[in-house]
This record gives structure tokens, C-alpha cells and sequence, in this order.
């Protein structure tokens, strides 16, 4: 059940099914348009709003309201926000347990039926799913949600600013939905997530599941290549809520950006042979290690060629206006000459990471930041980031975690034995949720633990980014910025690999439109396209020189507002031909 129309009588925005990696044949959209406030003076609660009420504004789910999408297009910041719709549900839909489904709404969330508490969640990012059939009835229903939203820099909140404007690095502020809004009924008893990792020495496939509750009974899961069944297994769920099939691939085809195979996958729960539940997700067989101060895809030699991609969509903002706008991005991307991506400071839509599957694109994942170390933005943080890698693991895409960049939200780690626990903490917390990627704890600097060193060095002189790079490999506490040494004295660094994961940022401005950027910034400044291309070039020449580094991360993929670093426009046209962009960036572009 795909619906294509709302109440509201217009064509649905984001139609498409929101959860590509576990996938249910039975499901309700409800993108469209939703009654909508601003509650700048938070009196919605005291005056009743969570029921009977009728909001005065329009907005297009699933865009916020600072996105000209949504149909309101406001930028000054409104704290408080409330939605509302009316829904009519099938009664059928009833017959099971039936799940509200949020992708992500920014940042801390309430929810209602009929004016009957839901749930509630915060987090800007992680899913949102609350149980609603005790709720709801066969029928006419309310669903109310109540946002709130602050300006501070003690949330995860990644590039939005707290202050009026954008600024230097920072961009306009994201609040309420900015995922896809859906129903799904499920079984009583059915899996609530899965995941899969693969063995290279001994071709072993192993498929996880979690349950909503313990089960005596089996997990099956089969998976097949092109139609064609591979392997079958079971294995008993004890009474647990946790199951694990290890399967054997005879001749895997192995997943890579050179070749993006995929396994579908059918995971099923029995029960003296009676499906309970079933699904379907998908898999790629594909194994990341680190040998000393080298690292390895699939047993062969591994070098990252990555740009910053901040994530962020003409008219939509956080939301891509289409799937298209979503795979483009990737396409792109490898037109360019890229094999990976560090998506930065957003947790970006399951989508996107089902095009980096499908289409072979190697990911870094990383959280969002907050920038004011406290016991809210500690707590926040780490319950929110392990949600995003237990909703996230099953994408073959992603290689690495990346929980904290640039010591935001612990800018003394340097010297604070608290700053450097959590560091510690959320490296080993991401190791037990998932052992089988790479976790960089704190890229750019400060480094402490992790299995990559990343450098942030924005240096325009080429000669003088060879030497830089000299004295920090030379001697690790050396500043890449003031009071940012490379790596904190005492931690060793000499078995690690090293990547320069971030470099560039040259701006240039859009010819077409040469006084709309306002405040226009990059790192350094070409003036002509001729200046642009001899500086990149020069800069991934000094690149070049360095054998001994693993990988690169360039800033950036697009121009964001006043960042106009990138290396396409804000509309994704590129500032230079693709053929040259992509002989600078492609695959001799690092180590020869």
C-alpha cells in the first residue's frame, strides 16, 4: 500500500518508501500538507493545543519551515512549533500493532492521538517511532505534534546557527519534521531492526535482528543474488530478542564502488513453521580492516579519495526536494572522482546511504555537534549517536564513524580529564554497537583515540602544506590550528593510518549572480576559473607527495549559503568542467 494522495487532495512530496533497509509491503505515507504554528511564547500546552485545535498556518511535510518547500519559507527563529492533521485509518490497519513512523524531526518531540499522549523524543536526526493502536480508532484521528527547537549550542545541532544569520561555517537553523511522516502496522511480535556483516577469510554472512520482545521461535533468513537463492539458515531466538544467522557465500561478489553488488535478503520470524513477520532488507558483502598503518577494503589496499558534503538541498534545506535530488548528489559525486564522501555534521536520510549502497560510494558517518560541553549535550549526544548507528549499520556504504569533529563540545580535552572520558567513551560505545567499521573518535585534531589520525589543514600554499605536513607526522603535538595540536602529547600515533580529512576550501563565486552571495567566505579565493583550477591542481600535487598518506577529504562538494567552497553550486552545477574536476580528484589522485 502505496498512497499517492493525502487528505489534504494533493500529490504526495517524498513518496517513496522512507526505510529502504527493512522494508514492509503494507504502509501508510503521511507527507502532505499539515496545519502548522509558531508558539514563540510556549502556551500551546496551557491552552490545549494538543487536541481540538485548529492551527492557523499550512506547511509541506516533510519540510521545515525555514525551507521555502514548506511553503512558509521563514528564517527567524521560532523556538516552539506545533503540526496537526486529521487522518482517516483503516480499520484494518488496526488489526495489528500500528506504529507512527517520524525519520527525523529537530529537535525534541511530542507526540499525540487524539489527544491522548504517544511518545516523545529528543533528538534532531534519529527516528521517531511510537505505538498508537490503543490510540486510535477505525476512522476519522487527530495526531498532534508539539517541537521544541532552542538556539543553543548545548544540543546536537551540527552547522545551524544560534545567533540571527548565517556565518563563517555555520548556515540557517533547522526545526520540526524533515523526514517522512508514516503508518505501519506490524505483527505483535516482529523485528524491529537488522544488520548484516561479512567475513572475507571464510566468506560468512552474518544477518542480526532485533525483536520487539523475547521469542522462542526461529529466525530464518534467506538471501539470494540476481534472483537466484544463495543461502539459507535458522537459528533459535531463545527466548531472546536478539537473533543471529551466520550463513556461508560460496564465490561472494563483493561489494565495492567499482562494483556496488548487493544480496537481497528475507529475514522471518516462525513459530512451529507459521510466518510471523517478514521483511525484506539487502546486503553487501564487503569487509573493512586496519593492518598497522594501513587499510584494507575487501583484502586489497584501501586509499579514501572523500569530499565534505554538508548535506543540504535548493528549496528543501535538510530535505531533498526529490529521491532524484538524493541520487544525483552521489552521482555526482563519483563524476567528480571521488570513491567516498564524509557527510559532515549531519545525519543524513536512509536514502541517501541506499544510494551510496546502490551505487558504490564509501561513507563516513558522523554525528552532529554541539559546541558547549555539558551534562545535556553529553547525554543527548551519545544516546542519539547510538541510535543513528543502530538505525545506519546495515548500509555496506559506511566505512567509518566519526562521533565528534574538531573537539566541538569538548574544546578543552586538551586538559579536561571529564572531556577526554567521553572521547574515550563514545569511541568504545560505537566499537560495541559495531566492531566491524572504523571509528575516528574526534577527527582534525586533538586526536586521542581512533582508528584513523585525521589532519585538518587548510594551508593555500602548496609548498607550505608539504612542509606542515612534514612537522606534524614529524612530531605529533604540533598546531594544525592555535591551541589545536594534530594528536594530545603522550598518545601514540606511529601505527595509525593518516589522512588529510580536510583540506582546500577555495572560494569562488558564482559569476551568474556575482552580489547574492552576502558575506561570502572560503578558506582562500580564486578569481577567475583559470586561478581555480591551477590551485586545486597544486594542492592535490602536494597531496600527491605524501605516499605515506591513506586518503583525503576535500571542502567541499557545494557552495551553502555564504560557504562558497564548493565545488559545484548551490544548484549542483559545476564551477569547472567535470572531466578536469574529476582528472584533479580521481584515482591517481593520492599516494603516486
Amino acid at each position: 500500500m502505496s498512497p499517492r494522495v493525502t487528505a489534504f487532495g494533493e500529490d504526495l512530496p517524498r513518496p517513496e518508501y522512507p526505510r529502504p533497509h527493512l522494508v514492509r509491503p503494507r504502509w501508510l505515507n503521511l507527507n502532505g500538507t499539515w496545519e502548522f504554528a509558531f508558539d514563540d511564547d510556549d502556551r500551546g500546552r496551557r491552552a490545549g493545543w494538543e487536541s481540538g485545535r485548529e492551527l492557523p498556518l499550512r506547511i509541506l511535510v516533510p519540510f521545515t519551515f525555514e525551507s521555502a518547500l514548506s511553503g512558509i519559507g521563514e528564517r527567524t527563529a521560532h523556538p516552539v512549533v506545533w503540526y496537526r492533521r486529521e487522518l482517516a485509518i483503516p480499520g484494518d490497519l488496526l488489526e495489528e500493532r500500528l506504529l507512527l513512523h517520524i525519520g527525523a524531526c529537530d529537535f525534541a518531540t511530542t507526540v499525540w492521538i487524539n489527544g491522548r499522549f504517544a511518545g516523545s523524543h529528543r533528538g534532531g536526526y534519529a527516528p521517531i517511532c511510537c505505538e498508537i493502536r490503543d490510540l486510535a480508532r477505525a476512522g476519522n484521528n487527530e495526531i498532534v505534534l508539539r517541537v521544541e527547537d532552542w538556539p543553543v549550542w548545548t544540543q546536537p545541532r551540527g552547522k545551524q546557527i544560534v545567533g540571527e544569520a548565517p556565518f563563517g561555517i555555520d548556515y540557517d537553523r533547522v526545526t520540526g519534521i524533515w523526514q517522512t511522516v508514516w503508518l505501519e502496522p506490524v505483527p505483535e511480535l516482529h523485528i524491529e531492526s537488522c544488520w548484516s556483516h561479512f567475513h572475507l577469510d571464510d566468506g560468512r554472512l552474518v544477518l542480526e535482528a532485533q525483536t520487539s520482545h523475547g521469542f522462542a521461535g526461529e529466525i530464518e533468513a534467506v538471501v539470494s543474488f540476481q534472483e537466484v537463492e544463495v543461502a539459507r539458515g535458522r537459528a533459535y531466538m531463545q527466548e531472546r530478542c536478539e537473533g543471529r544467522v551466520p550463513l556461508t557465500i560460496t564465490q561472494p561478489r563483493l561489494w565495492s564502488p567499482e562494483d556496488p553488488a548487493l544480496y537481497d535478503v528475507t529475514l522471518s520470524l516462525l513459530d512451529n513453521e507459521r510466518r510471523l513477520d517478514v521483511v525484506q532488507t539487502y546486503a553487501g558483502l564487503r569487509e573493512v580492516t586496519r593492518r598497522g598503518r594501513s587499510l584494507y577494503l575487501n583484502g586489497a589496499p584501501l586509499q579514501f579519495r572523500g569530499v565534505l558534503d554538508q548535506g543540504y538541498f535548493p528549496g528543501g534545506w535538510y530535505t531533498a526536494a526529490t529521491d532524484d535530488d538524493l541520487r544525483r548528489d552521489i552521482e555526482l559525486t563519483k563524476k567528480l572522482g571521488f570513491n567516498g564522501a564524509r557527510k559532515h555534521q549531519k545525519a543524513e536520510d536512509p536514502r541517501w546511504l541506499y544510494w551510496a549502497d546502490r551505487l558504490g560510494l564509501l561513507v563516513w558517518a558522523e554525528m552532529p555537534s554541539g559546541r558547549d560541553f555539558s551534562r545535556p549535550l553529553v547525554e543527548d549526544l551519545t544516546r542519539e549517536w547510538l541510535e543513528i548507528v543502530g538505525r545506519d549499520r546495515m548500509h555496506p556504504s559506511i566505512v567509518a564513524w566519526v562521533p565528534l569533529n574538531e573537539s566541538w563540545g569538548v574544546d578543552t580535552v586538551d586538559r579536561s580529564p571529564r572531556q577526554q572520558a567521553w572521547v574515550r567513551a563514545l569511541h568504545h560505545l560505537t566499537r560495541s554497537a559495531d566492531a566491524t567499521r572504523l571509528v575516528v573518535a574526534n577527527d582534525g585534531w586533538h586526536f586521542l583515540t581512533g582508528d584513523i589520525w585525521g589532519l585538518h589543514i587548510y594551508v593555500s600554499d602548496p609548498a607550505e602544506l608539504v612542509r606542515h605536513l612534514e612537522r606534524v607526522i614529524g612530531e605529533p603535538t604540533t598546531e594544525l590550528a592555535p591551541g589545536r595540536q594534530a594528536a594530545l602529547p603522550g598518545v601514540e600515533v606511529a601505527d595509525l593510518p593518516v589522512m588529510l580529512t580536510e583540506l582546500g576550501g577555495l572560494a569562488f563565486r558564482d559569476p551568474r549572480s556575482p552580489d547574492e552571495t552576502a558575506g561570502a567566505w572560503g578558506y582562500d579565493v580564486a578569481a577567475t576559473p583559470e586561478q581555480l583550477e591551477g590551485a586545486l591542481r597544486a594542492l592535490m600535487a602536494a597531496v600527491r607527495r605524501r605516499a605515506d598518506l591513506l586518503g583525503f577529504v576535500w571542502t567541499q562538494l557545494t557552495d551553502v549559503q555564504q560557504e562558497i567552497n564548493g565545488l559545484l553550486y548551490f544548484d549542483r552545477t559545476p564551477k569547472l568542467p567535470l572531466a578536469q574536476l574529476r582528472s584533479i580528484f580521481g584515482d591517481q589522485a593520492v599516494g603516486e
